[in-house]
């Protein structure tokens, strides 16, 4: 069965249209890569394992830190699918009323998320000039 996509895969949408592609049309190859697309690390986790190891504490600091960043990232992946296994029908709804809820505020949570995301960059700034 084919699906009828809105955004090409130039909108800033590619990797969940590639993805929407290949479900659409299953075989254990596009199964494959469409698991690596989705479970790749994202830029968040890179970002944190690149400042987890560059600073300047013990061995076992950095491997709990390590630890910490793994869970918090694999929870957020797996943790409805677990929710899914205990309650199906609860997971459903709670999910299908959260993605609604995102679809209506996602814009407006996008930008606090960049006011503060900029607060905290100019801020981190401003007190560089400052202090350093």
């Amino acid at each position: 069965m084919r699906c009828n996509f809105q955004h090409p895969p130039g909108s800033g949408r590619l990797r969940s249209f590639i993805a929407s592609r290949m479900i659409a049309d299953p075989a254990p190859a596009s199964a494959f890569v469409v698991g690596l697309i989705l479970f790749a690390p994202g830029v968040t986790f890179i970002a944190a394992v690149q400042v987890i190891a560059t600073a300047k504490a013990s061995v076992g600091l950095t491997a709990v830190a390590i630890v910490v960043v793994v869970v918090i990232n694999v929870a957020l992946v797996w943790l409805p699918l677990l929710l899914y296994m205990v309650a199906p029908g609860l997971t459903t709804r709670r999910m299908t009323a959260f993605n609604g809820w995102l679809r209506a505020n996602g814009h407006k949570i996008l930008i606090a998320v960049l006011v503060v995301g900029g607060a905290i960059v100019a801020g981190n700034g401003i007190y560089g000039l400052v202090v350093g």
